[in-house]
């Protein structure tokens, strides 16, 4: 990543796959469309980074920063993002499928029409986000943070909400859940 250190940010289209990336600073890098499967980002600063409709199959996102990052329609299914921060990041149409996002940090995070079919969200802060029209089918968010969550239409048949926090989520119907 010499280039990356003299200044480079613009790396569309690279072919990264296995790279041991853990604990570097590549903030407001440029991926677009680049095969980054099976990367180890564990610890990495990607803060801004742009994943634009990468191939980021098995990735490793553990305790990553992902501040602001764009993986707007990205391949992340079976990526681990363990304790990652996604503050605001955008996920649009993201394929997360069986990705495991057990007590990240996502706030505000855009993941509407994404698929996160049988996802593991366990204990995943996914306060004010937007869910909507999102694929959640048999995903794990037990003990999930969901408060003002927008859920509208998303599918969440046979997804397990136990102990999950709803308080003023909008729910797929479009009703507001409210404590009893």
């Amino acid at each position: 990543m010499r280039q990356y250190a003299q200044g480079q940010r613009d790396f569309k289209l690279a072919n990264l796959s296995q790279l041991g990336l853990q604990a570097v600073n590549l903030s407001e890098i440029d991926l677009s469309q680049a095969n980054l499967t099976e990367v180890n980002f564990t610890g990495a600063n990607l803060a801004k980074a742009i994943f634009y409709r990468a191939a980021i199959e098995l990735g490793n996102f553990s305790q990553a920063d992902l501040r602001e990052t764009n993986f707007r329609e990205a391949n992340l299914s079976q990526s681990l993002f363990y304790k990652a921060s996604l503050f605001k990041s955008q996920l649009q149409k993201a394929n997360l499928t069986q990705a495991i996002v057990t007590r990240a940090f996502l706030p505000e995070v855009k993941l509407n029409q994404a698929v996160l079919r049988a996802a593991n969200l366990q204990q995943a802060n996914l306060t004010n986000a937007d869910l909507r029209g999102a694929d959640l089918r048999d995903a794990n968010l037990e003990a999930a943070f969901l408060v003002g969550a927008n859920l509208l239409e998303a599918a969440l048949e046979g997804a397990n909400l136990d102990r999950a926090i709803l308080t003023n989520a909008i729910m797929p119907d479009g009703t507001i859940y409210e404590l009893r």
